[in-house]
C-alpha cells in the first residue's frame, strides 16, 4: 500500500513566469488559447495570421518577415502541460506587457506578477 506523493508546481509559479525571453504558466496557456480561438496565429502556434499580424501592429509590435529566430512557436508549459506562446513575438508580448505595466518581473527569479491593470487588460485583449 504504497503512499505516491504528487508533485506539484508552487503556487506563485503556476500562475505566471518567464520560459527564457517570454511568458509562461497559466496565464500564458490562456492568451496562448486566445490567440488561437481569435485565429490570430494558427492552431498549432507555427505562424500568425493576416489578422494576428494587424493585432500585434496594432498593438505596437511589428511582425518581421523573417527574423533570426522562429517568429512564434508553441511552447510546452512544464506546469499546465498545455501550449504558451513562444519565438519572436511572444518575447515581444512580454516586453510590452511589462512596459505597459502588465506584469512585474522579480529580478534574478522566473516569477512574475500580473498586476491588477494586466488582468483588466488581459481580460479586454484575450477574454480571461
Amino acid at each position: 500500500h504504497g503512499v505516491h506523493a504528487k508533485v506539484s508546481t508552487p503556487v506563485h509559479l503556476r500562475k505566471a513566469r518567464t520560459c527564457y525571453d517570454h511568458l509562461a504558466g497559466e496565464v500564458a496557456v490562456k492568451i496562448y488559447d486566445s490567440l488561437c480561438q481569435q485565429q490570430w496565429i494558427t492552431e498549432n502556434g507555427s505562424m500568425i495570421t493576416l489578422s494576428g499580424i494587424q493585432y500585434f501592429h496594432e498593438m505596437g509590435i511589428d511582425v518581421p518577415s523573417k527574423h533570426s529566430r522562429k517568429i512564434c512557436c508553441a511552447c510546452l508549459d512544464w506546469s499546465e502541460r498545455r501550449f504558451h506562446l513562444g519565438g519572436y513575438v511572444g518575447a515581444a508580448l512580454f516586453s510590452l506587457y511589462e512596459s505597459k505595466g502588465w506584469l512585474t518581473r522579480h529580478l534574478g527569479y522566473r516569477e512574475v506578477t500580473i498586476t491588477e491593470k494586466g488582468y483588466a487588460a488581459f481580460k479586454t485583449h484575450f477574454h480571461i
